[in-house]
């Protein structure tokens, strides 16, 4: 079987991003790990990063890949969930609210800043999911954590019934639903997302993604080769040719220098930075870079060895 492998799946709205994994991982076999590269909310469609084999191991490592979605953004109206799954709980005049206002107010959004997750949602408050506490009606006011946009456009005109569709790039740990929220407020008014879809994760964007119900109806053996190699990372990131001597400190968690190795050239004419990917057909490692004198160290943080060799 060619596991591990990677696939990028287009969840459709009204689905768990669990049951997702559960129903792949029935039909791989429940010897096979299977897990995720980041949840998307029932409400929300679009690509769901499946993990197969080995391959959960980077699980974190994906989802800190930058995100692009495709927002529908409803004013006028806030919700208990900050999308249209909630109850409105709110009410205001929308009609000052320009594309040109719009347009300025989404300037402040960009790079780094604060952002309080959804009342509902899967953040924990004092070790119970805030989603738990919101619909058992006790208060639930997650604290805000730094999040950070990398880009955001308009990309329609906003309707005559207040709604517009935005394109929002941003790092991990961003809720879509939050930040509309919050432009509804710097706009004077009341917002929430009526519709949203992940157009890419990383490299794994919606136009290759296999819809969720065509994927649940292949076999083991079809659904086994529509998994990406990890080894298709290496066109995004830095990547360099593993060795004998490195594999051999790698495989071990040891750090390896950075002089003498041999240079992969990336797919990309500008390949995406934070890590190190060092490989061969033995092992698949990631690396953060430390500097060391002149030079740089290699420290692996995740290893997939082929199958057959060991791993210490």
């Amino acid at each position: 079987m060619p596991v591990p492998g990677i696939l990028p799946v287009n969840k459709p709205e009204g689905i768990r991003s669990t049951d997702c994994v559960g129903s792949i991982r029935r039909i791989l076999g429940r010897k096979i790990k299977t897990g995720h590269g980041g949840t998307l909310d029932s409400t929300a469609s679009g690509v769901l990063v499946i993990l197969a084999g080995q391959a959960t191991r980077l699980s974190n490592f994906v989802m800190e890949l930058p995100k692009v979605y495709e927002a529908e953004v409803a004013f006028g109206s806030a919700t208990s969930t900050d999308d249209a799954s909630g109850d409105i709980i709110e009410r205001l005049p929308w009609e000052h609210v320009t594309d040109a206002a719009l347009d300025s107010a989404l300037c402040a959004f960009f790079g780094w800043r604060m952002q309080r997750p959804p009342a509902v949602s899967a953040v924990h408050i004092e070790g119970t999911r805030a989603h738990m506490l919101a619909r058992s009606g006790q208060a639930a006011l997650p604290d805000a954590k730094p999040v950070c946009f990398l880009d955001i456009a308009r990309v329609s005109r906003i309707d005559e019934n207040g709604k517009v569709n935005l394109r929002v790039a941003c790092r991990k740990g961003t809720y879509i639903r939050s930040f509309a929220r919050d432009l509804g407020r710097r706009l004077g008014t009341a917002a929430h997302i009526s519709r949203l879809t992940r157009v890419s994760s990383g490299p794994f964007g919606i136009d290759r993604a296999p819809r969720a119900e065509e994927v649940f109806s292949m076999s083991r053996e079809e659904l086994s080769a529509a998994l990406i190699p990890v080894a298709s990372l290496c066109d995004i990131f830095p990547c360099y040719e593993a060795d004998g001597r490195s594999f051999e400190s790698l495989s071990h968690g040891q750090r390896i220098s950075l002089e003498g190795l041999k240079r992969r050239l990336p797919l990309l004419p500008h390949p995406l930075r934070g890590r190190v990917i060092v490989a061969s057909d033995k092992i698949f490692s990631i690396c953060s870079a430390h500097r060391k004198g002149g030079s740089w160290e290699l420290a692996p943080e995740v290893n997939i060895l082929a199958e057959g060799e060991t791993e210490q």
